[in-house]
């Protein structure tokens, strides 16, 4: 399965050096060329994990040739790429986290799975064998922002958490 990806959900796991997920979960990752601009920036520390990456058979980086008029502008050029990029290959799998872009990629047909979903999913396929160790690290090390409430939600629901509350 190929899915499309996203800025954040590439950058938190090359923040704590975990792209090995990506891989693992969904066998090849393609990323826009907008994307991998922002990802391989000079200032964006992981920088070199993604190139190393891209440089390999399972993380590819593509041109959009096709433009769609439905996207709205105020998306960035990242978000805006996968879509159309999504869309343009028929893959109807994306790896996006921001609210805006979401939606718009649901409204435009795609799913759409976000970093904690991809933790979710790598944790059903055995892939790693707990989420928390990896949440916390994209939290303090990516700045990934998560609410206390949608922490709870996701460490409860990969059973990590138990239902009971102590007084």
């Amino acid at each position: 399965m190929t899915v499309i990806c996203n800025a954040t959900p590439l950058i938190n796991f090359a923040a704590i050096n975990r792209l090995d997920i990506l891989q693992a979960v969904f066998g090849k990752v393609t990323i826009p060329q907008a994307v991998y601009d922002e990802t391989t920036d000079s200032n964006f520390p992981n920088s070199q994990i993604i190139v190393q990456a891209s440089n390999s058979d399972w993380l590819q980086v593509c041109t959009v040739t096709l433009t769609i008029g439905n996207i709205p502008p105020e998306l960035d050029a990242g978000e805006r790429e996968v879509i159309t990029l999504a869309i343009e290959r028929s893959q109807h799998k994306v790896l996006i986290d921001e609210k805006k872009a979401r939606q718009v990629a649901q409204e435009l047909g795609l799913q759409v799975i976000g970093t904690i979903g991809i933790l979710l999913l790598a944790k059903n396929k055995q892939v790693i064998p707990e989420i928390s160790p990896l949440l916390d690290a994209m939290i303090d090390i990516a700045r990934y922002w998560v609410s206390k409430s949608l922490y709870q939600q996701v460490l409860q629901q990969a059973g990590e958490l138990s239902d009971f509350q102590p007084n």
